[in-house]
């Protein structure tokens, strides 16, 4: 999410737009109908090589970037460090599609311990004593109004008057780390509702110490993937749909699957002749995109918490540089990795690199006296960034998970969608996105294989 690439960050551009080459697979030639996917993210990836393994031998994947992966995004620092500044996790490793990826192609893994922390106060001082009876006493608090924002639970519980003011800030550092960070969205916009719906994969979260991008090396070789162009219409009133880039090139298909990011929708982008039906185009609307953007420190050596895997950090303005995953543990390099969610995220964004690491070495300051300056830096911005538009999709007060199904509704079984924000199980993950893609493949592979059969129907859109 580095955005002005550095020379130390060209070995990964490199190796990203290598990832980007017309070289096709020899998938045996079952299916000629013509696929365009929008998108090469980790969706667009994972219903490419769905479909190649199915027998598509037609699939063209565009891509905007000049690199693949999208918001999984690997890039370099100190001259060769990989260090991921989209996704880093893989969130609960039994039965993860991505665990298996990992594993099936050697790729090293490292679990995070959440409850090996420390936090700190800017003022000095260590968090409250009943510090887990605080928590406790918002939830069951909050629980009771269900639909309330989190930030009026928030008022309501402090004005009980049970907590003292460092209680309260402890309290707000928690909801930030746990809440805001979670979902890239400030307490105000939250509700229990929102934030409880769902699945998750049970066991630890892992890191990859080499990056990412080994999952999608995995993925991406024989895929047709062409980048730097970005798509701007579809046109799906007719057969065959007429895809069109901003080079001016256009590209027919059969089906196409769009895997843009729910932000991207959102902001209009790319147009659709016809426009999406209501209720999809109502659910887009609905449904909203977070921010978290990070701040990676390369220092020469350790100051902090060498063993501590998190940093908490409770500074005098809520929510600033709250959380630091120490990557020393992970790697064997002393490196932080600080976040920032929710509007202090898109306001940091605003500021110049070299700003934005002064103010997370203020913040380390405070919270261990003296600090040196890092050998390297990376920040990202990823509200800004026009082919994102944020980091990850969440469900506002006053919306619901069913509007994910929405957006996911294919038109007509010839116009499918993929992504994060198409799932109500796994939304905002890595998996989640993988297993959408997965998904749009396996409905083209069967509307195929109906048309085949003798079967004419196009089938309709959710919600008309």
């Amino acid at each position: 999410m580095a955005h002005g690439l550095a020379a130390t960050g060209l070995g990964a551009l490199a190796s990203a737009v290598s990832g980007c080459s017309l070289g096709r697979g020899e998938a045996k030639a079952i299916h000629r109908e013509p696929v365009v996917i929008v998108g090469a993210g980790i969706a667009g990836l994972a219903a490419a090589a769905e479909l190649r393994a199915n027998g598509f031998v037609n699939v063209v994947v565009l891509e905007a970037r000049v690199r693949i992966g999208g918001r999984v995004w690997t890039d370099t620092i100190g001259g060769g460090i990989p260090i991921d500044l989209g996704a880093s996790w893989i969130h609960g490793v039994k039965g993860n599609p991505i665990s298996a990826i990992a594993s099936d192609n050697g790729i090293a893994t490292s679990p995070t311990d959440y409850d090996n922390d420390v936090v700190h106060f800017h003022d000095g001082g260590a968090p409250p004593e009943r510090a887990e009876d605080i928590l406790d006493g918002f939830w069951s608090s909050a629980r009771k109004r269900p639909r309330q924002s989190l930030a009026a639970a928030y008022s309501s519980y402090a004005a009980t008057g049970e907590l003292g003011v460092r209680e309260r800030r402890y309290l707000a550092h928690e909801l930030n780390t746990i809440v805001e960070h979670e979902f890239g969205a400030d307490v105000g916009r939250l509700s229990l509702e929102s934030i409880t719906g769902g699945r998750a994969f049970p066991g630890h979260d892992v890191v990859f110490p080499g990056g990412y991008r080994q999952v999608l090396d995995a993925l991406a070789p024989g895929l047709d993937i062409r980048c730097a162009d970005a798509v701007t219409s579809i046109d799906h009133a007719d057969s065959p749909i007429t895809v069109t880039a901003a080079s001016g090139a256009t590209y027919e298909a059969s089906a196409v699957v769009v895997t843009l990011p729910l932000g991207v929708l959102k902001e209009g982008a790319v147009s659709f002749r016809p426009g999406l039906p209501a209720p999809k185009q109502r659910a887009i609307e609905l449904l909203q995109m977070g921010v978290l953007n990070k701040t990676c420190l390369l220092f020469d050596e350790v100051f902090w918490d060498e063993d501590a895997e998190i940093i908490g950090y409770v500074g005098p303005g809520p929510g600033h540089w709250a959380e630091t995953l120490n990557l020393y543990p992970a790697t064997g390099i002393p490196m932080l990795l600080m976040f920032n969610a929710g509007n202090v995220a898109t306001e940091l964004e605003r500021l110049s690199d070299a700003d934005t690491v002064a103010l997370a070495l203020a913040a380390l300051g405070e919270m261990y006296g003296t600090t040196p300056q890092p050998r390297d830096a990376r920040v990202t911005r990823w509200f800004s960034d026009p082919w994102s538009r944020g980091a990850y999709s969440y469900v506002p007060t006053g919306a619901s998970f069913e509007q994910y199904a929405e957006v996911a509704g294919p038109i007509d079984n010839r116009l499918f969608f993929a992504g994060e924000a198409t799932t109500e199980d796994y939304p905002a993950t890595v998996h989640g996105a993988y297993l959408t893609g997965q998904r749009a493949a396996s409905q083209i592979a069967e509307t195929t294989h109906r048309r085949q059969d003798g079967d004419p129907r196009r089938g309709h859109s959710r919600g008309g």
